[in-house]
């Protein structure tokens, strides 16, 4: 498998088969046709920058992360944190407050509590 093309259509098989969709339903979630996803699936075009970043959402990756496994093949380093901030980044600013202010919020109960924040329950 060395091609864009051979790479997306692996991606959205496996990303169907991990979510339990049919072409319809990832089209439906993505909001284009279902040929387009069967176009992509026998390799016959790509998509979008808009429905990259729908691809790679669905997956839990950056659409930066897709676009390097597309044109390179390679995966998305397995870090949980790195992983986590990913997400973070890919989300509206009043998101990443909300996020902050939790993460803050959980921090000082767990420092004023002399505790470690994984022996939070």
């Amino acid at each position: 498998m060395n091609s864009k093309t051979e790479r997306l259509s692996t991606f959205v098989k496996e990303l169907r088969a991990d979510l339990a969709l049919t072409q319809g339903q990832l089209a439906k979630r993505l909001g284009i046709s279902r040929p387009a996803v069967s176009l992509w699936e026998a390799k016959v075009g790509l998509p979008d920058t808009n429905n990259l970043q729908k691809l790679a959402a669905l997956k839990g990756w950056s659409v930066e992360d897709l676009q390097l496994f597309l044109n390179e093949g390679k995966l998305p380093a397995e870090d949980p944190v790195e992983k986590l901030l990913t997400h973070v980044r890919s989300l509206p600013v009043e998101a990443v407050a909300r996020v902050v202010q939790e993460g803050a919020q959980i921090l000082a109960l767990a420092l004023s509590h002399g505790e470690g924040i994984n022996s939070r329950s």
